[in-house]
């Protein structure tokens, strides 16, 4: 019997699809899903006609005794997607937290290992935000470790020359201060400057390697939108092996949409996807250790009584919103979430409205799930409030317009993914008004956790009505557009 085979831009069979996913994990730890057939035959598909293949059989078994073949294996299923200053939010917490808190007691010696840094932005993003915090003047020793397994965006990371068009997310004046403008045939482009290249050694490091080329402890490990890739078992292997490399006072970033709530017994959560490994005399609750381990915040009056007059403040899709003290936020719910999160004891709360994308990878934005849900809970853990004593109060998950797909019942999966989150997180929810066909007002006070809610009417129905079918028209077309591979990510 042959093994069925797919000639280069065909369709790719089922034995060769497996063939292919098992030979990846093996090789890189990543789980290939079933969605990414199509992916594979078409990347592939150059690698056969390179090497004059004609099966994919043929083809791995070439790469077991080819290096540099296996290597452009790797290379080609393997997609980067990254930005200078992704989730900024990170690198303000390198800045404005963790590097005063190095400074306090007396050291000068930070080390920073971007795992998985693809084309570079992110290294650089980290040599930058340092070289600001650590002046080289005050003497400070800072180094940064930048790794990845594609040879390919190694390259390009660590000749540091960028398209124009990929810095519009770096403030101006570090832009002027850490870039050159290129001239001539290179007009169009930037290049790092030697003095923020020096800072950084980049590696080729396969993350579930037997060994890595490592012989330090670091102070900050940023591992973003890399273990979702892998199973959950390769997962906790290597949140092992980080913490193993991380100093008792550092601290793991990882990405927006990863949550390791299941390491509790490795990792306590901070905030906003920051972690730090668990000290032993830490007491995870039950929940997986869902504590938050920052310092308790200072004694803070008791909340307000409810007759003091209240400031209300309304907020929109993308707007997050925390306060201490009397408060009433306001806002208009179609089929948009809002969370109103709260702590008793501290009068500390607040609350988000988003939705859920409606296809791509939306990245770091407020305007939608995981990321809003982790911003707000960072934005009431700064004003004082205690991430484990947290309550919750959710709302809105209308279904505004009437829709044949329930598919396209986006109402119903912003509902259902609030909820999962909340449980998730081991936040209780103590309340909930969702569902319906007529949208919501909601009125929270974050001081004392009392929220009232009540169908949209009046002049305030209209524009809730078009904003959904302006929704609902782009989630469309976004359905029926098919996802563009040069972007996928797996």
């Amino acid at each position: 019997m042959t093994e069925p085979h797919a000639p280069a831009g065909a369709e790719i069979g089922t034995a060769e699809f497996e063939a292919v996913r098992s030979y990846l994990y093996d090789l890189t730890g990543i789980a290939l899903g079933e969605n990414k057939r199509d992916m594979v035959c078409s990347r592939l598909a150059k690698r056969l006609r390179a090497r004059a293949c004609g099966t994919i059989a043929d083809y791995i078994a070439l790469t077991r005794d080819d290096d540099a073949e296996r290597q452009e294996f790797v290379n080609s299923l393997t997609t980067n997607k990254t930005d200078f200053f992704r989730e900024a939010h990170h690198f303000d917490y390198l800045r404005d937290t963790l590097i005063p808190q190095i400074r306090a007691t007396g050291r000068r010696r930070v080390r920073v290992w971007s795992a998985g840094c693809s084309t570079g932005e992110e290294p650089y993003t980290i040599a930058m935000t340092l070289r600001e915090a650590c002046p080289a003047g005050e003497g400070w020793d800072v180094r940064v470790l930048a790794s990845d397994i594609d040879t390919a965006v190694l390259a390009k990371a660590e000749r540091g020359v960028y398209d124009e068009d990929r810095t519009s997310d770096i403030p101006p004046d570090l832009l002027h201060k850490y870039f050159l403008r290129g001239k001539g045939a290179n007009a169009g482009t930037v290049a790092v400057r030697p003095d923020v290249r020096e800072l950084i050694a980049f590696r080729q490091i396969n993350l579930i390697g037997d060994e890595w080329p490592v012989r330090t402890t670091f102070d900050v490990i940023f591992c973003r939108n890399v273990v979702i890739y892998f199973d959950r078992e390769t997962q906790r292997k290597l949140l092992t092996r980080f913490a193993a490399h991380l100093a008792p006072d550092g601290h793991l970033f990882l990405g927006h949409s990863e949550n390791i709530f299941w390491m509790g017994d490795t990792f306590a959560p901070i905030g906003g996807t920051v972690y730090r490994p668990r000290d032993p005399s830490d007491t995870p609750r039950p929940g997986a250790g869902l504590k938050a381990v920052s310092a308790k915040p200072a004694p803070v009056p008791a909340p307000a009584p409810t007759d003091v007059p209240q400031a209300e403040q309304t907020i929109v899709l993308g707007d997050v919103l925390a306060t201490r003290g009397p408060a009433t936020i306001k806002t208009l719910l179609g089929s948009c979430v809002a969370a109103c999160l709260y702590d008793p004891e501290t009068g500390v709360g607040g609350m988000n409205h988003f939705c859920l994308p409606g296809g791509g990878d939306e990245g770091a934005n407020a305007r939608y799930g995981a990321y809003a849900m982790e911003l707000l809970i960072t934005a009431i853990m700064k004003k004082g409030g205690d991430r484990s004593r947290l309550r919750a109060k959710v709302f809105g998950g209308g279904k505004v317009l009437r829709v044949e797909s329930e598919h396209l019942n986006v109402g119903a999966k912003n509902a259902e993914f609030v909820l999962r989150f909340l449980n998730t997180e081991g936040i209780p929810v103590v309340a909930q008004s969702l569902g319906g066909d007529r949208g919501q007002i909601v009125k929270f006070q974050p001081h004392t956790g009392r929220a009232l809610a009540k169908p949209l009417n009046g002049p305030e129905l209209p524009p809730v009505v078009a904003r959904e079918r302006d929704y609902g028209t782009e989630l469309t077309r976004r359905v029926a557009t098919p996802t563009d591979d040069s972007v996928t990510l797996f």
